[in-house]
């Protein structure tokens, strides 16, 4: 078996790798070269298969996380950005990346496999997205500190009617439930034409410009010339905040041990 192979091999390549002589075989100097050229292929496919074998190693270690941009507090109760730093100095060894994105952002972040799981703002298609439901946000009004809607005890949709608002960054889960709240008065919320970020929302605030819609947890930490009121009962709503992962991906050891430790901060 080995000679035919041998043979058949000498036949592909056009030229004899042996000498055969009574006293047994020798390489020939292409055969000689040809070796020489065959180990440092053989090396390199070894080399590409520890590399391979490394980088499975090391995308178990890896957890991509979101989340969703003003939707988690630095520290205090509950799942915060403490829980993450936490996470991450109890386990050394993980490769733990944190992107802040907008709601959307987070789901096709997860959608595409750039991330492996999101804190988002909303409930997502369930036929997408699974999604671990850790409690429910409240959104206050906030109001610049001279306004006379910042003495109200709460604020109406109605009384919103003629100010521009600061854009919502979360298009598919905030902004619907505003609209739907500004249209049963008959109503169509002004956004002002600026790019969204936390210091442009509360220097739009801060200037007197408009309104912006705010998670509670920033009146926790009130910022300098804004003030923050309630919606009107009848005008306000919460929105579910939890962890999405894309439906039917498999679960790397590390997410499950963090979403457990998000869970239980949650549930604090």
């Amino acid at each position: 078996t080995l000679s035919a192979s041998v043979a058949s091999l000498e036949n592909e390549l056009g030229a004899p790798l042996f000498h055969r002589r009574r006293q047994g075989i020798e390489l020939t100097d292409f055969g000689a070269q040809f070796l020489a050229k065959g180990e440092a292929v053989l090396d390199a496919v070894r080399e590409a298969e520890d590399f391979a074998s490394r980088w499975r190693e090391s995308a178990q270690r890896t957890a991509a996380f979101a989340y969703a941009t003003a939707s988690l507090q630095d520290d205090g109760d509950g799942f915060t950005r403490e829980t993450l730093r936490a996470f991450r100095a109890a386990h050394d060894e993980v490769d733990l990346r944190l992107f802040e994105l907008t709601s959307d952002a987070c789901l096709a972040a997860v959608e595409r496999g750039s991330v492996d799981m999101a804190f988002v703002v909303g409930r997502p298609d369930p036929e997408a997205f699974e999604f671990t439901h850790l409690g429910d946000g409240h959104l206050l009004v906030a109001v610049p500190a001279g306004h006379p809607l910042a003495a109200r005890e709460s604020i109406s949709f109605v009384d919103l009617a003629e100010i521009e608002l600061f854009p919502v960054p979360d298009l598919d889960m905030s902004y619907r439930r505003i609209v739907e709240g500004f249209a049963r008065y008959g109503l169509t919320p002004r956004y002002a034409p600026v790019p969204f970020s936390l210091d442009a929302a509360r220097e739009f605030v801060r200037s007197g410009r408009g309104v912006d819609f705010s998670p509670a947890h920033n009146a926790e930490a009130p910022h300098e010339g804004i003030a923050y009121v309630p919606l009107a009962e009848q005008d306000a709503f919460t929105l579910p905040l939890g962890l999405a992962t894309k439906l039917g991906a498999a679960e790397k050891p590390v997410i499950a041990a963090l979403k457990q430790a998000i869970k239980q901060a949650a549930s604090w």
